[in-house]
């Protein structure tokens, strides 16, 4: 009887164990990232560094965009990635439409409920249009709570603890506010992990391309012309599509537990100057020289990329400084209670 009662107490002591192991760890995230005026004589690379962020989770844009709703025949929802032209299949594919009726437009209000495909229609795509300058405040209309079960969840501002560091930093001169939000979220390890998605401060995708070039003004007039010739009579084909934003700040910052807390971040803070570029030669010239020499180069204005890209093991409740010579990055991962259901 003895040794049954003792079988049984190890039992409930195992299962016990074993529903703690299982429960998810919750933390609570702050991050204000700010811009700083410098004169830095480093070399930045040529183009962006990469960032994954078909698989990244986007807090800012269902309360800075306005949703627009496709009913496309596309099997999958576009997701935003770094390459010009799977962003310009993105564009098409959530602008256009059979019929009228196809687009339906959301307030704000409602984007914030419509954050991927339609449950009415699961050919439904929901794309953002955004301001062309993105407030450095980012947070939800009320305070907000996370639940057990469910995924990331952005809070008010008032729910934030960086008053004071924003203040004190703000008051450094060349310092300038980019981002800073507050959300809540379960920690995994790094296989099970997914990045937030991080962008703000001013688009420009209207003089720019993503990697930087210029966008000439003659091109484009080009491209506002029709397949038959005539300027201002644009055929369905010729239409010129909508340029994915290129924003001055943008990346991911992953947070994962193993043991420790780790934060990885990865992303590009934008800045115009100027670049050695090759003068484009006209097809005649090209024609008529046969010689292998070299285009003559000047100095094109260019937006140069700086990246932010680092991997550090951070305590919980701690605030951390991520330093750069053009930007930096406060963050603290405060512990929190396992929300309800």
């Amino acid at each position: 009887m003895l040794r049954q009662l003792a079988v049984s107490i190890a039992t409930l002591i195992a299962l016990s164990h074993s529903s703690l192991a299982r429960a998810e760890a919750w933390f609570e995230v702050e991050v204000y990232i700010f811009e700083r005026q410098s004169q830095s004589t480093e070399q930045w690379p040529m183009a962006p560094i990469e960032t994954k962020t078909n698989r990244a989770i986007d807090l800012i844009s269902p309360v800075v965009g306005q949703a627009v709703i496709s009913m496309g025949n596309e099997s999958a929802p576009c997701t935003l990635v770094y390459d010009a032209d799977a962003n310009s299949h993105c564009a098409e594919s959530t602008t256009t439409g059979t019929n009228a009726d196809a687009t339906t437009e959301l307030t704000n209000g409602s984007a914030l409920a419509i954050s991927g495909p339609s449950t009415a229609n699961s050919n439904a795509v929901t794309s953002y249009r955004y301001p062309t300058v993105i407030p450095s405040e980012i947070g939800s209309a009320s305070q907000a709570y996370a639940t057990l079960g469910a995924g990331p969840v952005l809070l008010a501002s008032s729910q934030g603890q960086f008053a004071s560091i924003i203040n004190s930093l703000s008051r450094e001169r060349g310092n300038r506010s980019l981002l800073h939000m507050t959300w809540q979220q379960p920690m995994m390890g790094k296989s099970g992990s997914v990045p937030i998605r991080l962008f703000a401060g001013k688009d420009y995708s209207a003089s720019y391309h993503f990697d930087g070039r210029q966008i000439v003004q003659q091109a484009m007039a080009s491209a506002m012309q029709g397949t038959n010739g005539t300027t201002g009579m644009m055929t369905e084909t010729s239409a010129p599509l909508s340029p994915s934003p290129v924003w001055q700040l943008d990346g991911t910052l992953n947070i994962y537990l193993s043991h420790y807390l780790y934060i990885e971040t990865a992303l590009n803070l934008r800045k115009e100057g100027h670049k050695l570029m090759p003068v484009a030669a006209d097809e005649a010239s090209m024609n008529a020289t046969n010689t292998a020499a070299a285009p003559a180069k000047v100095m094109t204005p260019y937006l140069m990329s700086i990246p932010l890209e680092q991997n550090r093991r951070v305590k919980s409740d701690e605030i951390h400084y991520l330093d750069h010579p053009e930007m930096g990055m406060v963050i603290q991962i405060r512990k929190m209670a396992q929300p309800n259901a």
